[in-house]
Parts: structure tokens; sequence; C-alpha cells
């Protein structure tokens, strides 16, 4: 017991000195925090998972767009295709796609990350009896491309690139506030110099 305990310990920090972390929440920049979700099925499997992972990244969802510091606008589109067909006309093989897109806005609309687009691409064969649709393997496979396409996002999101880009907007935005507050107006300057 105690050797493959000390095997194990070992084994532990061998993969964390070479940088292997599990899967978990991903840090996001501070306008992240304060998110609005906007979806083309808000009630999907994607939007959901998706909320999951933001959520244990310490985000806070808007109840509106223009209450939000940022907008995370997101749409799915599901394709299949048949490839091939068996010798026996007895099994057919099929390309599932899953294709994903978002982009940040603030809530005026300026775009501050364009569409960036992400498509997981999974073969599935299917007995000739068999409706693609009501597959379980279909689903499940569908199921796998929106995890892998969420985690995507959340790397994506999380990426220096992102987090300069909305880091950005939020520094303007103070910029904005603090000139606004401090610039007198024309007509207080014009009552002061009488």
């Amino acid at each position: 017991m105690r050797f493959s305990l000390g095997i194990f310990m070992c084994l532990m920090l061998l993969l964390t000195g070479c940088g292997f972390h599990l899967r978990g929440a991903e840090p996001l920049a501070p306008p992240f925090h304060h998110l609005y979700l906007q979806s083309n099925d808000p009630y999907s499997e994607l939007t959901r998972y998706l909320k999951q992972s933001l959520k244990l990244s310490q985000v806070d969802f808007a109840s509106t767009a223009t209450s939000s510091s940022l907008i995370l606008n997101i749409t799915e589109q599901q394709t299949q295709q048949l490839l091939g067909v068996g010798g026996t006309q007895q099994t057919r093989l099929y390309n599932l796609s899953l294709i994903v897109t978002y982009e940040i806005t603030d809530p005026q609309g300026k775009i501050l990350v364009p569409v960036e687009k992400i498509t997981e691409n999974r073969t599935v064969t299917i007995q000739a009896s068999q409706v693609l649709g009501g597959s379980n393997e279909e689903s499940n496979l569908y199921q796998q491309m929106r995890r892998a396409a969420v985690f995507d996002i959340m790397l994506r999101l999380a990426s220096p690139k992102t987090t300069a880009a909305v880091n950005q907007q939020e520094t303007n935005n103070e910029n904005s506030l603090a000139t606004a507050r401090t610039t007198p107006s024309k007509n207080t300057s014009a009552h002061l110099s009488h």
C-alpha cells in the first residue's frame, strides 16, 4: 500500500513538473465577469455547456445586454454528409460537422473580437436499417463535439489576444468616463469667465 502511494506521488510530481494540469476553470479578464451570453438557441446543449464553463471562470451573467460589460454572441450549426455506402448496401458512412461561431462586442455594438469559427467533425457508420437522426451514436458524437467546441472557446477567451482586446476596451471606457468628469462643459466655462 505504501509502495503504491509512493509511486502515485512520484507520478503526480512528474506530471505537474512537465506542465500537465487537469481541465478546470480558465482565468478570464475582469470585463468577462459581467457578461451577457446571446445565442441563436439559448436552450441548446452548447449554450448550457458554455454557461457551466463560464460560471467556473467566475462569470456573473447580466440579465440584459445593456447592463453587461461584454456581449458574447454564439451561433451553432450542425450538418451531416453521406460519404459512402457499404458494398452490400447494409452500412452508410456519414461525416457529422458542428460549426460554432462567436464574436465579442461591447453593449453599444462595437466589435471587440471579430467572428471566430470553430469546426468539429466526426465520422459515423450507421446500419441501413437505422435512421441517422435516431442514432445514439450520432447524439453522443454531437455531444462530444459541443464539449470540445466549448473547451476551445474557453481557451480562446482566455488567450492573451482576447484578453488584450477586452482590457483595452475597458481602459478606453474608464478613460472616457474620467475625461467626462474632469472636463467642464462649455456652459460652465463661459459662466466662469464672466
